[in-house]
């Protein structure tokens, strides 16, 4: 949990001097700019370079084959390079459309051979009139008046030609429209455009030796627009320049120095009550990569807390419950092995490391523990049956109230998480009681609802231990359910509200029973986030079920005499591989909800504003 201390500064200089400080300052990037002017967006300038040469580097670094970056800047023109680059991508473009068309129209005359359409004013007004009938509806062309032939035919159809001055009436079949030109024309075409696209190839990849230097010139274009805004930015009054914003407080050191080295004024300020600063999180490489799956929501207010490490976790567990299989898990380790190497190249990819790995190794955890892979159990008996989570004999999986309630149980630990964190920040206050009576509200209803099930988990254990006395175990637990949920919403009622405990004055008093009832109106939503963690246990069984009915229906296609086993395999594949991408995409997706709706709007109520840093993007 780690959102940086920040300070608020404040550099005063001459306003002949301010081009050369902000060109400094840019170097020093490590202040988040406030705007002392509140200059319009009208004011700002727009990007000093166009899309042009964005689209152009992104077709550039998309290359497969790169070249080394030349050193020999004489050459270098970016506005030619950006057209020639362009004109290279429109002309692949089309080339690339205009082969998917040769190819099919190529594949549309095999059945009828290398010929060309005659002109009917040659066939003094006669013309071919080309179908694709069923074996059956060719033998009914004999009792028609036309002339016909059957070019060619295969398994299913055959391939007719019929002569006629006006198009056919009563032919059943799907009348076939021909590139005009011969197959012969069009393979030759092919071959022209294929040696067209080598050469742009070729070109392409003699362009990308000019990528870093175009991508200089961006950076150098946006540091140009930053300084600009950051001058907006400045207040100036006559001779004197100020100009305020945040930086970490590890940072004041290196904002003084620079303060000497440049003959500037500076005052370092705590934020106080009354300042909303940025929000800056700094955690880990390890769990970082769960940072974007926070701010994909909401960015944290400065004063509220980071749920990075909770996120990693969290989302790591569910993602791992909805995929529920640990050859899917597996899979998603191979892969992650191949691109492993690539994910460590940027920034970015070596942040999502750590989340994706702890994706990966919970999954098949999980998967070893309900015993699933691919959709089948291991053999009884075995090492990896003696490592399932079994109830009366059977998996887990398929004890479905023990699932559901084992669902629940999370969505209420991680609902109790969240009460407990807003309880420790508001300590000192009343409404930290507020807080604990929903994490307990949340407890007892639990409790309670473990009490009512009819055969509750862990009642062997417990009958076992307490022997006779484990009859009145249920209702002294749901006894003890009541007593924790009715306190717990007394908590609410009594201290939900933010006015003084003990007060003077007569409206505090009135109003506090008021917020407190209000409060209670949560119930229904506590009830409905809780349940909502059911969707873990619902998803991944889902995601079981296909499995196993994606077995069922290759194994039943194996039995088919022939080509069975090739039919049963391209089942197999086909169908879990839709059954692994559905679960990434509903790990992810409910993954993200549970934590960024049903959690955050328990724990994170203020929302902030990402802390952006005034630096340069060139030569970094």
């Amino acid at each position: 949990m780690a959102i940086v201390k920040l300070s608020k500064i404040t550099l005063y200089g001459r306003e002949q001097h301010r081009s050369a400080v902000l060109r400094q300052l840019q170097e020093l990037g490590c202040v988040h700019l406030d705007d002392l002017r509140g200059a319009t967006k009208s004011q700002y300038l727009n990007d000093t370079l166009g899309t042009d040469v964005l689209e152009a580097i992104k077709y550039l670094a998309s290359c497969p084959d790169q070249r080394p970056s030349t050193a020999n800047d004489s050459e270098y023109d970016r506005d030619r390079i950006t057209r020639r680059v362009l004109i290279n991508q429109r002309a692949h473009q089309d080339l690339r459309e205009e082969r998917v068309q040769l190819k099919r129209a190529i594949a549309e005359t095999e059945a009828w051979g290398d010929f060309q359409m005659a002109d009917p004013a040659t066939l003094n007004g006669l013309r071919l009139w080309l179908y694709r009938l069923r074996h059956r509806d060719t033998e009914r062309l004999a009792e028609t008046e036309y002339a016909w032939q059957i070019i060619s035919s295969n398994s299913q159809f055959d391939f007719v030609a019929v002569v006629s001055a006006e198009q056919p009436q009563g032919i059943v079949g799907r009348l076939i429209t021909l590139d005009p030109r011969s197959q012969h024309e069009l393979k030759t075409r092919l071959e022209t455009i294929e040696g067209l696209i080598e050469r742009l190839d070729l070109e392409r990849i003699g362009l990308t030796r000019w990528t870093a230097r175009l991508t200089a010139d961006v950076h150098a274009a946006e540091d140009e627009r930053r300084l600009f805004l950051a001058a907006n930015h400045a207040l100036c009054d006559g001779p004197i320049f100020a100009l305020r914003g945040w930086a970490p407080t590890a940072a004041v050191a290196d904002i003084e120095r620079f303060a000497r080295e440049h003959a500037l004024a500076l005052t370092v300020e705590a934020p106080s009550s009354s300042d909303t600063p940025p929000t800056l999180l700094s955690n880990p490489t390890a769990v970082a990569g769960a940072e974007g799956a926070v701010t994909f929501y909401t960015v944290p207010s400065y004063t509220s807390w980071d749920p990075t490490w909770l996120m990693y976790a969290s989302f790591s567990l569910f993602f791992a419950m909805i995929m529920a299989d640990a050859g899917y898990g597996v899979l998603m380790a191979i892969g992650f092995a191949v691109f492993s190497g690539k994910l460590r190249q940027s920034e970015s990819g070596r942040r999502m490391y750590g989340l994706v790995l702890a994706i990966v190794v919970l999954t098949i955890a999980y998967g070893v523990l309900i015993g699933s892979y691919f959709g089948a159990s291991p053999p009884a008996g075995s090492l990896l049956d003696r490592l399932v989570w079994k109830r009366a004999g059977d998996t887990i999986m398929n004890d479905q109230p023990s699932m559901m309630l084992l669902a629940a149980s999370i969505g209420v630990f991680h609902l109790m998480i969240a009460n407990l964190i807003n309880a420790y920040r508001a300590m000192g206050t009343s409404r930290a009681l507020g807080h604990l009576g929903w994490a307990f509200a949340l407890v007892g209803g639990l409790v309670l609802a473990i009490a009512k099930m009819a055969d509750p988990p862990l009642m062997p254990w417990i009958a076992a231990r307490l022997g006779s006395a484990a009859e009145t175990f249920g209702p002294q637990l749901a006894s003890v359910g009541w007593f924790v949920l009715i306190g717990g919403l007394s908590g609410v009622f009594l201290f939900t509200s933010d006015r003084p405990l003990f007060s003077s004055d007569w409206r505090d008093w009135a109003w506090r029973p008021l917020e407190g009832v209000l409060g209670l109106t949560n119930v229904s939503k506590a009830f409905g986030d809780a349940l909502s963690y059911l969707r873990l246990f619902a998803l991944g069984l889902a995601s079981a079920k296909l499995a196993v009915t994606f077995n069922g229906l290759a194994s039943e296609a194996m039995e088919i005499s022939g080509i069975g086993i090739l039919v049963g395999s391209l089942i197999f594949l086909a169908g879990h591989t839709l059954n692994l991408m559905l679960g990434i995409v509903g790990g992810v997706v409910h993954g993200l909800r549970l934590n960024c709706i049903e959690f955050f709007s328990w724990s994170l109520t203020d929302e902030g504003y990402p802390f952006r840093a005034f630096c340069k993007k060139a030569d970094r």
